[in-house]
């Protein structure tokens, strides 16, 4: 890799985790992640619909660390903070569910009801957090 390319593979990797000084950080638009939510929906009702046990979970899960990261590479405020008190308020809203209703692990219909309520979750508490006051050097 020639000295070029490798500084800006790390200028990439750098912006990835810390913006630049003076970019802007506005909060996380909802309605882009509505629509991501209203598409999972859809397609975690096709997998339970044609009884696909992993497929439909997987990608809801996959879309919705995907929306977040997402946002996440375009800087919106607290970032890192949103991301993952989002990833575990996701976790244990699925961890309470299960627990709370041990029987909505019999039916695909009853999983997936799961996995619509944490993906809400998680993507209401991301832009939760991206809309709180900037603090400190943000």
């Amino acid at each position: 890799m020639s000295g070029r390319a490798m500084h800006s593979a790390v200028r990439s990797v750098r912006r990835f985790f810390w913006l630049p000084g003076g970019t802007p950080r506005h909060p996380a638009r909802p309605l882009p992640l509505l629509r991501v939510w209203l598409f999972l929906l859809a397609v975690g009702a096709g997998g339970a619909a044609l009884g696909l046990e992993w497929e439909g979970t997987f990608a809801m899960l996959l879309g919705t660390v995907y929306a977040m990261l997402d946002d996440v590479i375009e800087g919106v405020r607290h970032r890192w903070p949103a991301f993952v008190a989002a990833s575990s308020v996701g976790w244990a809203v699925d961890r309470l569910a299960y627990a709370a209703v041990p029987a909505v692990s019999d039916a695909l219909w009853g999983e997936y009801a799961v996995h619509a309520v944490w993906t809400l979750a998680c993507l209401a508490t991301f832009v939760a957090i991206s809309r709180l006051p900037p603090w400190g050097r943000d």
